[in-house]
């Protein structure tokens, strides 16, 4: 069987169909996507450009998809090498359809269904003989673009070499994480999901808790998702989610928490009402018209709020520094919150126990599953080890929960955890072969968090460590010890690169990579540390850890050893600034990259303008040269207005990253891409030249420029200190008074400006005002 995919076709226009059909353009591959009328398909094509978060990773990309209808396009089917089907989920829609498409079909292409639930035996039941070997189920998860998680669900007759391609497809072209499901009720990531919500729901109403309590018990405290339990319904859809409980009911004869899938009532009137959620405007919470958002009351069915959260269980959890730290604390804290964790993790970790082997054979597949499509830090089974099984079976079975006999029988074994490490590598219990295999990685999956077993880490700092990746490539991997989830720059990490680029100096490594595996590459600039500073008046120590930064940038790109940058999610401020100068950056397809130091009163000051320029400059090339102006122009549209790249396309676009970077759609294969890379421009390597050639327009242009920043000024447009900034930008990014088309100027001499630019910003008050009320309220402020 040919096992290139180059063309798809998704069934179904809807909200989904549309969506997926934007994933599989952002890969690259063209897409027909069709509904029962042109009109229907241009429809859902055009609504899916409108929506938030955009599945579409630039506009332009909207160009590979094409909208077909059933009536004259189905030969056009004969041109693609999968088939998607995401029509309504009801069985006689699907099978009418796939009568009617399977004429039309290529003989080697994959047919599947993203149905959320229906057996695939039910679905295949139309399907002729052939087609049922190349047809499976592929589960997406809404919004396909973000979300990790791929489910497939093979059949009786499925080909398994159909299932192998489909699978290497997802997980390397489109990203995804590939989860293999039985054919068993919501498969395995709704059916626990869905369960936890369910007991989650319940307890809540039983305990007396309100709709935010619960949310903020049940977010990024634990490691999951911001959006929480009744926010992530909101978001899903109430009558999705209906939908997925009513299945499970229906299809769970023998499921001994059947009752629990009983639609609650509290749900089914939502639904009945309108109120599905996000898309309605109302659901579990409401946005009312002056932008206060307030909940239901679970009891009451009315309104109200917001509501403050006083709990003493919250309080102790976020004390912790790991997720799994926090899920412990809280668990066991022996207030109402503590009770009501307890009670819905308990619940939650021994369904799941109890669904081996009928889900999956194996409990990865099942952490993976809750990692990957809800947002979970840590899966059931690496949350139990986080709390202690030991411990959690003990108070288990006090409160009279019955634990399954393969975990107990693990633990008489003398098993502590599900899960162990050892030299470099992770094992699960398998509780079928009574065995501890070893959990299967890609090849291009490195994963940094088992360096320390492999001792493979050369050294430690307090926020980033130095990790030999093997084939003479040595990693600085971040983790903040004050905010691990963000990574803001401190002199650790500094300290670190230039350790890094010491060693690679002395030939100890032939290439440096700046990678790792936290929640954000870098949100910036410690602004805590700057408005200390500020306020001592500190203005020597703050141009020293300025003036460190620009350095460190100068190391990183004169390096004599290839340095690559492995950015991903927030690269912002000063995160972009110590990708910028590395040899190349192999960057992660979900980037939000920008110089946004103008939200603080501020312009970029570790070296971000000099890189901006350098990069639009080798963006554009020769006409780059030829228009300087249209160059400094775009630099001071980005930085003025804080642009922020929502992806490493438009990212390329903007000029955070050069044309020439390398865009992977994967984020657990970026470190072993990146790795690749430098290992590939070790061999001959040379440092790129120093600019001193650097052609500006001017004193003149910044003049123009500032003049049109007055206009904005008296059209109330800007503030004053508006002004003042945007000022202090075009006079640095024009070359200030050095400059000219007959005056080149070099790279120090634009550091030196920018440096001397930021400390002046610095020394307002109202700059100074904008960094503390972003860093109390996480908003801008416009002073």
């Amino acid at each position: 069987m040919d096992t290139q995919i180059e063309k798809v076709a998704v069934l179904g226009a809807g909200v989904m169909g549309a969506q997926l059909a934007a994933h599989f353009a952002n890969a690259g591959l063209p897409c027909l996507l069709f509904d029962i009328s042109q009109e229907a398909a241009l429809k859902g094509l055009a609504h899916a450009t409108t929506l938030k978060p955009a599945p579409l990773f630039k506009p332009g990309n909207a160009r590979r998809i094409t909208p077909c209808h059933y009536g004259d396009h189905l030969p056009r089917l004969s041109e693609v090498d999968w088939v998607v089907e995401a029509v309504a989920e009801r069985l006689e829609i699907k099978h009418a359809l796939f009568e009617r498409i399977a004429p039309h079909l290529a003989p080697t292409a994959i047919l599947s269904s993203n149905t959320s639930g229906l057996p695939l035996a039910d679905l295949a039941a139309v399907l002729p003989a052939a087609v049922q070997r190349r047809f499976l189920i592929t589960h997406f998860f809404n919004p396909p673009r973000y979300m990790h998680l791929l489910e497939l669900v093979a059949g009786a007759a499925t080909d398994p070499a159909v299932v192998a391609r489909i699978a290497a497809f997802g997980e390397e072209r489109l990203g995804k994480g590939i989860v293999h499901a039985k054919d068993t009720p919501n498969f395995i990531g709704n059916r626990i999901g869905v369960y936890s919500l369910l007991i989650t729901l319940k307890s809540a109403i039983d305990l007396g808790l309100r709709v935010e309590e619960v949310d903020r018990l049940t977010g990024t405290l634990v490691g999951r998702a911001k959006s929480a339990t009744f926010r992530t319904a909101d978001l899903v859809g109430l009558d999705t989610l209906l939908h997925v409980i009513e299945t499970s009911f229906a299809r769970g004869e023998n499921d001994e928490e059947r009752d629990l899938f009983q639609p609650p009532a509290i749900l089914t009137r939502l639904v009945a009402a309108g109120r599905l959620g996000q898309k309605s405007g109302a659901g579990f919470y409401r946005k009312e018209a002056d932008g206060t958002i307030v909940s239901l009351d679970l009891a009451t069915g009315e309104y109200g709020g917001p509501h403050r959260v006083r709990l003493d269980g919250f309080r102790l959890a976020k004390d912790h520094t790991t997720a799994g730290g926090r899920i412990g604390a809280l668990a066991f804290s022996d207030d109402k919150a503590g009770r009501f964790f307890w009670r819905t993790l308990s619940r939650t970790l021994l369904y799941a126990a109890n669904r081996i082997p009928e889900i999956s054979d194996t409990l990865v597949h099942v952490d993976d599953a809750l990692r990957w499509g809800f947002g979970w830090e840590l899966g059931p089974f690496a949350t139990w080890d986080a709390i202690g099984v030991s411990r959690a079976i003990d108070r288990m079975e006090r409160e009279g929960s019955p634990v399954p006999t393969w975990v107990k029988e693990m633990v008489a074994s003398g098993r502590e955890s599900f899960y162990t490490v050892a030299r470099g590598q992770r094992y699960i219990f398998d509780p079928l072969a009574k065995a501890t295999p070893a959990v299967a990685r890609h090849p291009l999956a490195i994963d940094l968090s088992l360096a320390r077993s492999a001792g493979r880490v050369v050294e430690r700092h307090w926020s980033a460590s130095l990790v030999d990746l093997g084939d003479g490539v040595l990693d600085v991997a971040f983790h903040s010890i004050l905010q691990g989830g963000l990574n803001p720059i401190d002199g650790s990490m500094v300290e670190m690169v230039n350790r890094g680029l010491d060693m690679v100096e002395a030939g100890r490594f032939r290439a440096l990579l700046i990678g790792h595996q936290q929640a954000n590459f870098c949100a910036g600039a410690n602004l805590a540390m700057i408005l200390g500073l500020c306020e001592r008046r500190a203005w020597s120590e703050l141009e020293r850890a300025v003036a460190e930064l620009q350095q460190t940038g100068q190391r990183i790109r004169f390096s004599p050893a290839p340095v690559v940058a492995a950015p991903f999610q927030l690269t912002l401020g000063g995160g972009f600034e110590l990708i910028a100068p590395a040899a190349h950056r192999v960057a992660a397809a979900e980037l939000y990259c920008g110089a946004v130091e103008v939200g603080v009163g501020l312009i970029p000051g570790g070296g971000g303008n000099l890189r901006l320029l350098l990069n639009l400059m080798a963006n554009g090339g020769t006409a780059a040269t030829r228009n300087p102006y249209g160059v400094v122009q775009s630099a001071f549209q980005t930085i003025g207005f804080a642009k922020v790249a929502t992806s490493a396309d438009e990212a390329k676009y903007l000029g955070y990253l050069r044309k020439d970077d390398t865009v992977v759609m994967n984020p657990d294969h970026l470190l072993g891409h990146a790795k690749a890379k430098a290992v590939e421009l070790a061999e001959g390597y040379t440092p790129p030249a120093y600019r001193a050639d650097l052609i500006l327009p001017g004193s003149g242009a910044a003049s123009a420029m500032q003049a049109a920043l007055r206009g904005m000024r008296a059209q109330g447009a800007i503030s004053d200190h508006d002004l003042k900034i945007g000022q202090q930008l075009a006079t640095l990014l024009t070359g200030g008074e050095r400059a000219g088309l007959t005056r080149p100027v070099d790279e120090q001499y634009l550091l030196d400006l920018e440096r001397a630019g930021f400390l002046s910003l610095a020394g307002e008050p109202l700059t100074q005002a904008r960094i503390a009320f972003m860093l109390k309220t996480g908003k801008p402020l416009r002073n």
